[in-house]
């Protein structure tokens, strides 16, 4: 028998939709995991509009800097396993780092409080060569002063994985979080690659649709690049629930706000959100895609798109979307 929705499915659903519209995104998937049970889940639109591909389950979407969110939680295990330490400093793993990187520890890379040149301007180039480029660039405020989102504390991530563990830091993502998954789960920074069920991107920042372009370097996999479906990552969230992925204790670690000198409220790792005086924490990615915990309300929320929630005086951008669904979803039975 088909599962009836409630009057607040329904406002959800409307609510998608309208934003769906107005943000002129050709297809999204949205689900909502409340005490480990799915709550609200769906698919709209087009993964592909020219040759009218719905959106399914297993419609494959890019998550861009989302894919931070498993690059943070990797991190954290090796604490919990004792390989590395949030105090941990980068000359202890890298020694070929310039002089003003040396007080530069783990936790200020979780943080993007490193204060390091950005690696992005130069993602074009060949790692070797990127790596001279940003090398050579000052140092742009003492390590914990304040934040400032940086794709090199990504890249620096990475390479301390292959010096503690002989893996780059997507290997180790693939190998222990999503090991025997039987959904399709891959790095790829190419959006001109061929990939099974893969939604294709787009540009809605004019009035005309047009494909979106991106390139993540595969040296830097672990800022951005992880592509999956919303099936593999119930499965994954569902791990993390249970305790599988990450210890009560280390993901409290992960949670504990960063003090800044100039405040800003961000964790070890993951952002952090105060909706309606209660902290919520996730990762948002290209401005299409989201994922949220809210501990105190037992509540998960995953947001996959493919075009960007651009907020402007008339409609509202992606964090602010995600806060309005988990409101609604709060009236869910």
């Amino acid at each position: 028998m088909p599962h009836a929705h409630s009057q607040t499915e329904n406002e959800i659903d409307r609510y998608v939709r309208e934003v769906q519209r107005s943000h002129k995104i050709p297809g999204l998937a949205l689900a909502i995991v409340r005490d480990g049970k799915l709550i609200h889940r769906g698919n709209y639109g087009w993964a592909n509009l020219e040759f009218s591909v719905p959106v399914t389950d297993d419609t494959v979407f890019p998550l861009f800097s989302s894919t931070k969110i498993f690059s943070a939680l990797a991190v954290h295990q090796l604490i919990e396993q004792g390989k590395l330490s949030l105090d941990s400093k980068l000359v202890d793993f890298l020694t070929d780092l310039p002089e003003a990187w040396r007080e530069v520890t783990i936790a200020h890379l979780l943080s993007h409080s490193s204060g390091l040149p950005d690696i992005v301007t130069y993602e074009n180039l060949p790692e070797a060569e990127a790596q001279q480029a940003v090398y050579a660039k000052a140092i742009l405020f003492k390590p914990g002063a304040r934040f400032d989102y940086n794709q090199t504390n990504y890249w620096l991530l990475n390479r301390i994985f292959q010096k503690i563990l002989g893996l780059s830091l997507s290997a180790y993502i693939l190998e222990t979080q999503f090991a025997r998954t039987q959904f399709p789960v891959f790095f790829e920074g190419n959006h001109l690659a061929v990939m099974q069920n893969f939604s294709s991107g787009y540009n809605n920042t004019s009035d005309k649709l047009t494909k979106r372009n991106w390139h993540f370097p595969h040296y830097n996999y672990g800022a951005a690049g992880l592509n999956l479906s919303m099936n593999a990552f119930l499965e994954w969230n569902q791990k993390l629930d249970a305790g599988n992925l990450l210890s009560t204790a280390s993901l409290l670690r992960l949670r504990q706000p960063f003090i800044y000198a100039q405040a800003r409220n961000f964790t070890h790792g993951w952002d952090l959100i105060e909706l309606n005086g209660i902290a919520t924490y996730g990762f948002t990615g290209g401005m299409a895609t989201a994922y949220r915990q809210v501990p105190q309300k037992k509540m998960t929320l995953i947001l996959l798109a493919n075009a960007m929630f651009i907020p402007n005086m008339q409609r509202p951008g992606l964090d602010a979307v995600v806060n309005q669904l988990l409101t609604l979803a709060e009236k869910l039975p």
